[in-house]
């Protein structure tokens, strides 16, 4: 993790593959006003940052804590986000001034959702039994499908290249939810009061993924017990 990791993370494989595709005028014969409507809430919940709204609409398997923990990350940074707008009356994405210090450093995946909102209303599907796909994505690899469960659509990204039983998979978990973990703390000051702008907000976070860095980067030691001042 690094001090501009909070931008390196793409919102999910929906936010990242949905945006891809181009308008359709093809008609086909399937439920598209439920699917279509089910993308508008998607991106609908983002922009208002309703991580509950997110989840009933997306459907994460229980074993991907990956992208179970991508997704506190993003409605965290929109939290924070929104904490920074309310508390001190300004955009966080589009400052007045040119100074780097006015921008929240942070991602606010609001403004991608909102473009894509746009995007989505022209989208197509094709529906096989309870699965559908978006057909402007059809040829891409990774694109999300939809399942129906319970006679509603949900959506459902595709699985990650990286196994769960990895390390390496679980150092991503890891770092994702140090980097929700620091956005929270952030949030939190600004909603206390003792973080007074942007820029001391931005300090914050950088102060604490820095020390995450070194802690994460910090060579592996293991104690040993004693007994009358012996190791053992």
């Amino acid at each position: 993790m690094v001090w501009d990791g909070i931008g390196r993370k793409i919102l999910l494989s929906l936010m990242a593959l949905l945006g891809g595709g181009c308008a359709s005028s093809a008609s086909v014969d399937v439920p598209e006003l439920s699917l279509r409507s089910t993308v508008l809430r998607i991106y609908d919940s983002v922009g208002r940052g309703d991580e509950a709204e997110y989840r009933r609409l997306v459907r994460l398997s229980p074993d991907d804590q990956y992208s179970d923990a991508l997704t506190v990350t993003m409605f965290e940074s929109i939290r924070l986000h929104q904490a920074v707008e309310r508390a001190f009356g300004q955009s966080t994405t589009a400052p007045a001034t040119t100074r780097p210090s006015d921008m929240l450093a942070a991602v606010d995946y609001r403004q991608n959702a909102r473009a894509m909102r746009d995007a989505g209303q022209s989208w197509t599907f094709t529906v096989r039994g309870d699965r559908a796909t978006i057909n402007q994505l059809a040829d891409r690899p990774g694109a999300p499908a939809f399942r129906r469960v319970n006679d509603r659509w949900m959506l459902v990204p595709p699985p990650w290249d990286t196994r769960p039983d990895t390390a390496t998979y679980r150092l991503m978990v890891e770092s994702e939810r140090q980097m929700a973990a620091a956005l929270l703390v952030a949030r939190r000051a600004v909603e206390a009061g003792s973080a007074r702008s942007v820029e001391e907000v931005n300090v914050i976070l950088r102060d604490l993924l820095t020390e995450e860095d070194a802690a994460a980067s910090a060579p592996t030691v293991k104690r040993s017990s004693t007994r009358g001042g012996t190791a053992r």
